[in-house]
């Protein structure tokens, strides 16, 4: 009985992970995956420069690993969303193990434009980080909207 009213004042929390392109105090873009259904999330956010974890709806950064960094071609019209389109149309299925999936699909990513001629026109380089995050509950999207910040 007891087990369950401290179950009851206990937040619960679903683990999750997301790919940040960006520097936090500037705008970032993430992918998220929902381990619970298997689907991925995008959306972009500008930070203030006060910021230095991820917290968002609820949602708050565990540990954070930086995988990389992607030279971006703006010039010639590359955003970071078409860096997370490459990352998410991998061949394998990205909501796997992140170790064994969405870190190599990023890192082939970021490896296929190191490689690129260098772009005549402007160019920018974003770090791109692996966070870790809490949910307040399994299956809660980062993009719903709701009453708390």
């Amino acid at each position: 009985m007891l087990a369950h009213l401290s179950n009851i004042f206990t937040p619960s929390t679903s683990p999750s992970v997301l790919l940040v392109i960006g520097k936090f105090g500037a705008t970032i873009h993430i992918l998220h995956l929902l381990p619970e259904s298997r689907t991925i999330e995008r959306f972009s956010l500008i930070t203030p420069s006060s910021i230095t974890t991820f917290r968002h709806h609820g949602a708050r950064e565990q540990a954070r690993e930086q995988i990389g960094i992607v030279t971006l071609h703006v010039g010639d019209g590359e955003t970071a969303n078409s860096f997370l389109d490459d990352v998410e149309t991998n061949p394998v299925e990205v909501a796997q193990l992140v170790q064994d999936v969405l870190q190599p699909a990023a890192l082939d990513a970021i490896h296929e434009r190191v490689e690129r001629d260098r772009s005549m026109r402007a160019t920018q380089t974003y770090p791109v980080f692996v966070v870790y995050i809490i949910r307040s509950s399994a299956g809660t999207s980062l993009t719903e909207l709701t009453s708390f910040p």
